[in-house]
């Protein structure tokens, strides 16, 4: 049965898989699928998959558009994601960035007129696959995957892979039994279905047809069409991935030994983690410190950014004598506690949940009335200007880099001596950003700077600073009714309204809240900014006690408009 969104809740008995099975996929958005391949199987009564991605999109020529993908949907074909950039996912820095991708092309689907519906079915790029990408695809609620005919079969070659069989193969890793090089011939073709019988299901991958950009995986429009008629003249029932549903047994899954393997494989000095684990592992004592006294994370959570096991966490704990039922340290001279978010735990609550986001922009402030709640300050989560998103912290909607399969990677605050922090990094475009937070009595300052190093004026420059405030407990209600919004100020008061968290910064263009989130903004509008010039704004965050709160807001106010009216009188000479 199919919950909303297109997902299995759960399966009904499975059925006898019948002779005569073949599943036809199709890989990487090729033009041909909208204008040959989808009109003859539609012709033939086939069912199918199509895989797409947007890594080849920018050639129009070659590559389809979402529209066409959105009328292959229509035609009544299924629509699998295979991903945004089609990168290794084998390698662990790239599975960590799999939901992210994934949710580009889901977004970009939801727009096509017909809208497809969120994918259930995943392609492994380049036929690559780990135990990474499996256990994110798994968490995301996919059904069906499908990777090569590798390692069962040597890739480019004319043999014949595994097929599928439900009762052995786990659904996530389902074999290519088939993959279609330039060289394939009918004879080939019927050997290769020819092994669908006896509970076996012969699973057949395409590209183009024809496919002039990837000539290595072409195959001639005659030839397929020659491959096509043989499986409906011998009565060959041709389906998409998500109909296999019928004969598995999701209750019982098989123990496929391919779960924990990496195809291709590569000794531990050969794999790339993921940057935030990477760093992480460079300071394992400071951030074990920070994650398991300072942010109460379990040893679940806190494994999941070292990418260790629990038992490998509890053990350097133990070590190293950390205590996480030891309440944490006050800073120095009352000051506010800040400290770098170590990521794994999701900041958000109900919206744009488990996806890729950064910790690097990520700073928590701690509550002076409780020293295990904290607000998690993102400085910055957007940057807009007038050609278009230039940076986001977490992925869901493409950046200018997105659109050009361009991936802008985490750098992690820099920790200085007073507890400050400061970042600062370079886009592709040369275009500099960065940010610092000064703990201070009761507040924390903040700055945020955008150097144009480009040879263009920067323009409609606006900014996301947000105060995300689920881990803030007693101020976490997915409600607007506990804040107060107006420029310069956000804020959210406790249960009991005699406690606040406030945030003003300068050029405010917008005061608002998420409820679902739930967070806080006080949204900026920078200075244009031509070539060779910096821009900056000035913020704070802070605590107040008391009943007085207009007063409070008052004097926030006049402290923002005194300090922009400073700013925008000229020089004296």
């Amino acid at each position: 049965m199919l919950a909303g969104g297109g997902r299995y809740t759960f399966a009904a008995p499975p059925q006898p898989v019948p002779d005569k099975l073949v599943v036809l996929t199709f890989d990487d958005a090729v033009k041909s699928h909208r204008t040959f391949v989808a009109p003859l199987l539609k012709e033939l009564g086939f069912g199918a998959t199509f895989f797409v991605t947007h890594s080849w999109m920018n050639d129009p020529t070659n590559f389809m558009s979402w529209q066409e993908i959105g009328e292959i949907h229509g035609m009544g074909f299924e629509i699998g994601n295979h991903s945004w950039t089609h990168s290794d996912f084998s390698q662990p820095r790239n599975a960590a960035r799999l939901a992210g991708e994934l949710s580009l092309v889901d977004r970009e689907l939801e727009q096509t007129k017909p809208k497809v519906p969120r994918p259930i079915s995943f392609a492994y790029c380049g036929n690559t696959f780990g135990p990474e990408a499996v256990q994110r695809l798994t968490e995301l609620g996919y059904q069906f995957a499908r990777r090569g005919e590798m390692p069962e079969a040597r890739y480019g070659t004319l043999e014949i892979g595994a097929t599928y069989d439900p009762k052995r193969q786990h659904p996530l890793l389902i074999p290519t039994t088939g993959d279609a090089y330039p060289n394939w011939t009918l004879e080939h073709l019927k050997e290769v279905v020819a092994r669908a019988t006896n509970g076996q299901i012969a699973v057949l991958q395409f590209h183009g047809v024809p496919d002039v950009a990837h000539p290595w995986v072409h195959t001639p429009p005659d030839r397929f069409r020659e491959y096509m008629t043989y499986l409906k003249e011998n009565n060959f029932r041709c389906l998409a991935l998500r109909e296999l549903e019928p004969y598995l047994d999701r209750e019982h899954l098989p123990a496929d030994p391919l779960l924990t393997v990496r195809q291709p494989s590569r000794p531990p000095d050969k794999l790339i983690l993921p940057v935030e684990m990477d760093a992480t592992r460079r300071e394992p004592r400071y951030w074990l410190e920070n994650m398991l006294i300072n942010h109460r994370f379990t040893a679940d959570e806190a494994a999941r950014v070292f990418g260790w096991s629990a038992k490998e966490v509890q053990a350097r704990a133990d070590e190293w004598r950390i205590n996480r039922d030891v309440p944490p340290g006050k800073p120095p001279a009352g000051r506010v506690q800040v400290l770098p978010y170590p990521g794994g735990r999701e900041v958000r609550r109900g919206f744009f949940a488990n996806l890729d986001w950064q910790r690097g922009t990520k700073a928590s402030v701690f509550l002076p009335w409780d020293p295990t709640s904290y607000v998690v300050v993102d400085l910055p989560e957007a940057i807009f200007c007038e050609r278009g998103l230039l940076f986001l912290a977490h992925t869901h909607i493409p950046t200018i880099w997105d659109q050009q399969n361009v991936v802008i990677t985490n750098m992690d605050w820099t920790r200085g001596p007073a507890g400050d922090l400061t970042h600062e990094r370079v886009l592709p475009n040369r275009v500099a950003f960065g940010a610092s937070i000064h703990p201070n009595t009761n507040r924390v300052d903040m700055e945020l700077w955008l150097r144009n190093d480009s040879d263009q004026a920067l323009t409609k420059l606006r900014v996301q600073i947000c105060g995300h405030l689920k881990g803030a407990k007693d101020f976490n209600d997915q409600t607007t009714t506990n804040k107060f919004l107006k420029c310069p100020v956000a804020a959210v008061h406790s249960a009991g309204k005699d406690r606040w968290i406030l945030t003003a910064w300068e050029r405010c263009g917008r005061s608002w809240a998420q409820p679902l989130v739930p967070c806080i903004h006080a949204d900026q509008v920078f200075a244009d900014c031509p070539p060779g010039e910096t821009v900056r704004v000035r913020g704070r965050l802070w605590f107040y006690e008391g009943k007085d709160i207009e007063q409070e807001f008052e004097r926030a106010k006049a402290a923002f408009e005194t300090v922009e009216k400073a700013a925008s009188k000229p020089p004296q000479p």
